[in-house]
């Protein structure tokens, strides 16, 4: 069945009674109780999902969406036309600061922030409102966002805001940045991926390893000291993000190196997923890494990395979306009823229901216990 739910979304469901042919399941694999899912086609691949309360917030790479799940076709669309804030519509990363304020990194637009009301723009030359006049600020070189591409987002106990870009680190105080790259002891400058441990220590993914940094001392592990399988190189990939990294350093071949994203989990040991080369474990003194083809992940490329409530770590690949409890691991994929197997974003809502962006569009899932 399918019916048009709103903005390029169609809704098709996997659930009893709505299709006339049954879900295959994978035996292998399947639990005890097979998920529902209920899928919802975007035209446009979504890299970014955070709720707050009944409203989902999608990023994808035509804009904003913000859908209120107590419904079926109630939305609000967010572009650069009319927001009059917004500056680029490819949109990376959408994250909630404590106080219920958006913060948007996009494709070469830089970071937008919108309490409900206004929007404000940061950018490596100036921030504010996008007006150019007496409301916008001109930095001075150097003081301003890292870069115009914005891949994550953090925020502190101290309430400022940590920054990934094409160009090295941002931290935002609330006033003005401070930019650390190669010189100041990042393995790289093209950063993709924050977190934060149970230590207050901040782990940063680049395409050139993983880095540590205290606010003083930095600290640096590549695939010498265990990060990333070694693949041979036989990992390829068509590049979701061709436009920007087209010129840049074969990134279509598998990287152990090259970091995609972050998290730590209840026991305080990180996770990396990488491109290409598998998801990692550091517990901060020995490594451990899975591939696609055993018992583990569902591919290589290991987009989207996250913790449930309950301690389970969820794991978006290219070869589907992978579930692991601490000692079972379980692949999702279309066979299932996963809309797509390229999973780029991951989400919990109140109710634990699991949502799941793609390059399509959106996946729910219903856990059934």
């Amino acid at each position: 069945m399918r019916n048009y739910l709103f903005f390029l979304i169609i809704l098709t469901c996997y659930l009893p009674g709505c299709l006339t042919s049954s879900v295959t399941q994978r035996p292998r694999q399947a639990p005890r109780f097979p998920p529902r899912f209920i899928n919802f086609e975007t035209g446009a691949n979504i890299k970014s999902l955070a709720f707050e309360g009944k409203f989902l917030w999608m990023g994808l790479s035509n804009g904003i969406i913000r859908y209120d799940t107590d419904t079926s076709n109630q939305y609000q669309v967010f572009t650069n036309r009319s927001t009059y804030g917004l500056l680029a519509n490819g949109i990376y990363k959408i994250a909630i600061d404590p106080t219920g304020v958006k913060w948007v990194g996009t494709y070469g637009g830089g970071l937008s922030r919108f309490d409900d009301e206004a929007w404000t723009t940061f950018t490596p030359y100036g921030g504010g409102k996008i007006s150019y006049d007496a409301a916008w600020t001109v930095y001075p070189a150097g003081g301003g966002l890292g870069d115009l591409w914005v891949y994550d987002i953090l925020f502190d106990e101290k309430q400022t805001a940590w920054i990934a870009t094409w160009k090295g680190l941002s931290h935002f105080d609330g006033t003005g940045f401070k930019t650390y790259t190669e010189a100041d002891g990042l393995l790289d400058r093209w950063v993709y991926a924050i977190a934060k441990d149970k230590a207050g220590l901040l782990w940063l993914g680049t395409e050139g390893g993983l880095n540590s940094f205290d606010g003083t001392v930095w600290k640096g592990y590549t695939h010498a000291d265990g990060l990333g399988a070694d693949l041979g190189g036989q990992q390829g990939k068509e590049d979701y993000d061709a436009g920007h990294h087209q010129q840049q350093k074969g990134n279509r071949i598998g990287n152990p190196n090259y970091v995609l994203d972050l998290a730590v989990d209840n026991n305080n040991v990180l996770w990396i997923g990488t491109w290409g080369a598998g998801l990692s474990r550091f517990d901060g003194v020995s490594w451990t890494t899975y591939t696609a083809g055993g018992e583990s992940i569902g591919g290589n490329f290991v987009h989207v990395l996250e913790v449930d409530s309950e301690g389970t770590l969820w794991i978006g690949t290219d070869g589907g979306v992978t579930r692991f409890d601490g000692k079972t691991w379980t692949t999702y994929t279309t066979a299932d009823g996963l809309l797509h197997n390229d999973v780029f974003s991951i989400a919990f809502d109140q109710q634990g229901n699991k949502w799941f962006g793609t390059w399509i569009g959106l996946s729910k899932m219903i856990e059934r216990r």
